[in-house]
């Protein structure tokens, strides 16, 4: 069997996840597939992701990144704002306890003497998935130097224009895009070609994140971060930002690794059950999906505070028992009406049944836990959209 520790940095591709799983049963058994199974899992969580936030003094660097992280000013961990100071060397910043993502403030791109390959190589460029380069007027030649430098260097990056709530009440005309696109010391932007420009051009405020195009910048880098492991990563630590079905999405890849783990990892009899299987870890991971889509208490009652209203007005868009009446009781419930159905793999996941086939309990347990996860994630998800429709109406005043 080869462990964990010696396997390559890979991508989060159910095809890989499979062949390995395989292997591992053919080679090992259930004791060397479950020791596999610990790792994957162990894997996915402990992937961290770095990201850079730079662009000219004053324009609001700390307080994008305070916004991207949910931290309000002077909260312990938060990047200190209306500082004169600008920092000397990249300063990381995360949530407690959730390091998955890091965002770098990086210091301040200005001067004649400015060069981007030079600044790129002491902020080691290299360990980012994306640069994001904010000004508060019209970017700089250095700006459009640096987007440059980074798109010959393959790297992902944003322009966005900060403090969007203070000048620009129709910041969606196209001349107010090209205003501030363009560079009056030199047609820089020219070099890396107006449409690929435009198409990573944002406005924000950075105290406003459900305002103008907060949510679509952070979710543009999230779409286009590679590989998937890392794109995984971005989407759960930063869930509160993320597209629903995006996140979703990711979500799904995993449900076969965890089916397989419910089967072999500590699994006890349930009642009524022909197999065995790992409730409290079935009930951790459904509690996880309904907390990632923004349906547990504190997310509802965050977003209540949104628009003004109580926290039932958003939880009564909820239909899925699951989500409401989550207990291990209702999740044995939940998996035996999926076993008494006897219900077929999805088309996706065809390719896991010669696998399943060998799990204790057979076929039948790992289809079952499958079916159940996906039918919780595409509900939950469903309650999710329902609630942001309902967000939606109420800010129009409908």
């Amino acid at each position: 069997m080869v462990y964990f520790s010696q396997l390559p940095s890979m991508d989060l591709e159910a095809a890989e996840i499979l062949e390995r799983l395989s292997d591992a049963m053919n080679c090992g058994g259930i004791p060397e597939t479950a020791s596999l199974v610990k790792a994957e899992r162990k894997r996915v969580e402990g992937v961290t992701v770095h990201v850079a936030v730079t662009g000219t003094p004053k324009v609001g660097k700390s307080a994008f990144i305070n916004s991207v992280m949910g931290f309000e000013d002077g909260q312990d961990g938060a990047a200190p704002t209306g500082s004169a100071q600008q920092p000397a060397k990249p300063a990381p910043y995360s949530r407690p306890g959730n390091p998955s993502s890091v965002f770098w403030e990086l210091p301040s791109i200005e001067g004649a003497t400015f060069s981007p390959g030079d600044y790129l190589k002491a902020v080691e460029a290299d360990k980012y998935v994306g640069f994001f380069i904010l000004t508060s007027t019209r970017f700089t030649r250095e700006a459009a130097a640096l987007a440059s430098e980074l798109r010959r260097a393959g790297k992902q990056l944003y322009l966005v224009r900060t403090k969007i709530d203070l000048s620009a009440p129709a910041y969606k005309n196209k001349e107010f895009e090209e205003d501030a696109l363009h560079v009056l010391s030199a047609d820089r932007f020219a070099n890396l070609g107006i449409e690929f420009t435009a198409a990573r051009f944002f406005c924000v405020s950075c105290h406003e994140v459900d305002r103008f195009d907060f949510l679509e910048c952070i979710q543009a880098l999230q779409k286009n971060s590679s590989p998937p492991l890392r794109k995984h990563a971005l989407l759960v630590s930063l869930h509160y930002l993320a597209s629903k079905v995006e996140l979703k999405n990711s979500l799904k890849e995993l449900i076969p690794v965890s089916a397989i783990y419910s089967c072999i990892i500590d699994p006890v009899p349930v009642e009524q059950l022909p197999y065995q299987a790992n409730i409290p870890f079935l009930y951790n991971e459904i509690r996880f999906y309904r907390v990632m889509l923004g349906l547990d208490y504190a997310a509802l009652n965050k977003s209540a505070k949104l628009i003004g209203r109580p926290t039932f007005v958003l939880s009564d868009e909820i239909q899925t028992k699951m989500a409401k009446e989550l207990t291990e009781e209702t999740v044995s419930e939940e998996l035996l009406r999926w076993t008494q159905k006897n219900v077929q793999v999805s088309p996706s996941n065809v390719k896991w049944v010669p696998l399943l086939k060998t799990l204790p309990g057979g076929k039948l347990s790992g289809a079952s836990t499958i079916r159940l996860l996906d039918a919780m994630l595409e509900q939950f998800t469903d309650d999710a959209c329902r609630i942001q429709r309902k967000m939606a109406d109420i800010l129009r005043g409908d």
